[in-house]
């Protein structure tokens, strides 16, 4: 038997892929943490979010009906095939749940309509079979075993849709009454990919009546040349909707079903990885994520939001490293008035989305003042700050790294905080204005003085005046 694990999950293909340098500033910020993580990317903007990260591998992702939790299959303990488990997590990036536990190999999870349970295959015996299981774990039942390898399910209404002897099959929702749907030239005949020709990955159209696949149609390469097609889910009328035998597949509907995104994982020898997006006939296909993603960024399968406003994916980082970085620190002005607020401004670079910062203000007498900020999507941070003393004072800024950084600290940038200056000609510690105001009062009051010591004066002495 060819690899059993590429049986199962599209392909572990081995292709040239671009030599990894980290994010790039010029491509969409995509956050760089550990090797493996689930992302989210925004249709409307192209910004991407990290929502989940871990060192281990993790593959086949699916969003429940309610659009709040994932499914995925993450390896756990190992990296044998007997350690893939069945895991949720909420779409918010909450609380991981570990749902099998055992060990043998589980993988491919799917939902069930509800939301209640999951389906998803296992490695129990000689051939991989199709399992079901609560939410909670425990109660894993056997729910088909064809007496072949069984892969590729996809639960929609009451079907589920699979892949047997390298073909496309339908049964209810309770194991019973299999079908075949497709039935592919060559289907399950060897040749010189990892795969036999056939199809494979069907994905049940939100109203059930549709079928979308991919197709080996060449074996030219090792990894094999696809096409996507779709098919009626009693099996007629079947077309293809890319003719270019590209390796793609692992379709995903958008709610709506107007929509397909599949993943491109290379064209010819040359690994591309990146999601791609389509009408529900084929038209309009168009490459979402070559021009953003930077080098080394991989993804693997996708699934829309429930409003399909966004599309989530499983991302690598492939060559992952934990990598250098550089933290900046500027400040807006060499002088700043007592009083005045002084601003300062830098980066972290790679760019690092939501890093705490801590700026360290020094001042002319060796204290110390310390305040956090943190860098936004760009990797950038600011900060404004006032100084209560005059003198000489400088800031430094630095961070802790995280677990695909390292820390740094900048260089020390100074500024001088200068005393209010004071006027030529005034009083020591008075302005002038305020002296030649305090200079005609004192004139004004003279004056005053002086008229009621002449009334009294004329009052007293005469009643007459002279």
């Amino acid at each position: 038997m060819r690899s059993l694990r590429s049986s199962v999950l599209l392909l572990t293909l081995s292709f040239s892929l671009p030599a990894f340098v980290g994010p790039a500033c010029a491509e969409a910020t995509v956050p760089y943490l550990e090797r493996w993580g689930i992302y989210g990317l925004d249709l409307g903007s192209g910004g991407i979010e990290l929502i989940y990260s871990c060192p281990e591998e993790i593959s086949g992702l699916g969003l429940n009906g309610a659009g709040d939790m994932f499914a995925f299959s993450k390896m756990i303990g190992g990296e044998g095939e007997e350690f893939w488990e069945i895991c949720t997590l909420g779409a918010d990036g909450g609380v991981l749940f570990r749902v099998t536990d055992n060990g043998f190999m589980d993988v491919y999870p799917a939902w069930s309509p509800d939301g209640s349970r999951i389906a998803f295959l296992s490695m129990r015996g000689e051939t991989l079979d199709i399992y079901v299981a609560g939410l909670e774990g425990g109660g894993e039942e056997l729910l088909y075993d064809s007496g072949f390898h069984d892969a590729d399910i996809h639960w929609v209404g009451g079907k589920i849709a699979f892949t047997r002897n390298s073909q496309t099959w339908l049964m209810d929702e309770d194991g019973t009454g299999a079908a075949q749907v497709t039935d592919p030239p060559r289907a399950g005949e060897w040749g010189n990919s990892v795969l036999p020709f056939g199809d494979y990955d069907p994905r049940i159209s939100p109203d059930g009546s549709k079928i979308v696949f991919e197709r080996m149609v060449d074996d030219g390469s090792p990894h094999g040349n696809y096409d996507l097609y779709m098919v009626n889910a009693d099996g007629s009328g079947e077309e293809a909707l890319t003719e270019n035998g590209w390796t793609q597949g692992l379709a995903t509907w958008s709610h709506s079903g107007e929509r397909i995104a599949y993943i491109v994982s290379a064209v010819g020898a040359e690994g591309r990885y990146d999601i791609h997006l389509m009408n529900s006939d084929g038209s309009d296909s168009r490459d979402l994520t070559s021009e953003i993603f930077p080098p080394g960024f991989l993804a693997h399968c996708a699934a829309f939001s429930q409003d399909d406003s966004r599309i989530y994916f499983i991302g690598e980082w492939w060559g992952w490293k934990v990598l250098e970085s550089t933290i900046y620190c500027f400040t807006s002005s060499s002088e700043v008035n007592l009083g005045d607020p002084i601003t300062v401004t830098g980066s972290i670079q790679p760019p690092v989305t939501g890093a705490s910062v801590t700026l360290t203000y020094t001042g002319p007498g060796g204290s110390k003042v310390t305040r956090a900020v943190n860098t936004g999507q760009d990797g950038s941070y600011g900060d404004s700050y006032e100084p209560q003393e005059a003198g000489l004072w400088r800031v430094e800024a630095s961070w802790e790294g995280d677990a695909g950084h390292q820390s740094s600290s900048s260089q020390p940038s100074e500024f001088t905080v200068l005393e209010p200056e004071e006027p030529p000609g005034g009083i020591p510690g008075f302005p002038h204005g305020s002296m030649v105001i305090g200079l005609l009062l004192g004139a004004l009051i003279i004056w005053a003085s002086r008229e009621r010591v002449s009334g009294r004066v004329y009052g007293v002495v005469g009643r007459n005046p002279p």
